[in-house]
């Protein structure tokens, strides 16, 4: 992998072969092209009847292996405008649906749980002051890029917070 980023310009090794990202928004936005939360996870649809903030109150308090994403963790850095839908990390979808007390849903979902490809997006994840585990900026801001609707238009206002407080979340 990391000999494909240095091949695009995305990455550089310094002498003693650590590894530098002189443009993480470039890196990102080349991740985005490759990767999707649809596209590289098992996705299944669900209604949270009592809303998203009930929804997230369950989260919290769950035992669940979960990672939120999307606009309900951009908005804990960048709020752009309020959440209609959840997209969220779960280890295994219908086990979080059964805790949680999510419907099935065919049509009218708010609630995306994904079954991701590697498990990277827990391991990253922070707790908020509410105590609900939000995955990395950087992967939100992918997961926002390659979503639909006002997602991609999210994903440039959390892009523009983390150049301003890059120090605060890239460590």
């Amino acid at each position: 992998m990391i000999e494909f980023l240095e091949t695009e310009g995305l990455v550089t090794r310094d002498k003693r072969g650590e590894i530098d990202v002189p443009d993480w928004v470039a890196l990102l936005r080349r991740w985005s092209d490759d990767y999707g939360f649809v596209r590289n996870s098992n996705v299944t649809r669900w209604i949270a009847v009592r809303g998203l903030a009930n929804l997230l109150s369950r989260v919290a308090e769950s035992s669940v292996q979960y990672a939120v994403t999307g606009t309900l963790a951009a908005e804990n850095w960048a709020p752009y405008a309020p959440a209609r839908s959840a997209m969220i990390y779960v280890a295994h979808a219908d086990h979080a649906a059964e805790q949680w007390n999510l419907r099935e849903a065919d049509a009218g979902a708010n609630v995306m749980l994904a079954e991701p490809e590697s498990d990277i997006v827990f391991a990253r994840a922070k707790a908020t002051r509410a105590n609900v585990a939000i995955a990395a900026p950087s992967q939100v801001v992918v997961d926002l890029m390659t979503g639909p609707g006002r997602s991609p238009s999210e994903a440039e206002e959390l892009i523009e917070w983390m150049v301003r407080n890059e120090s605060s979340w890239r460590r």
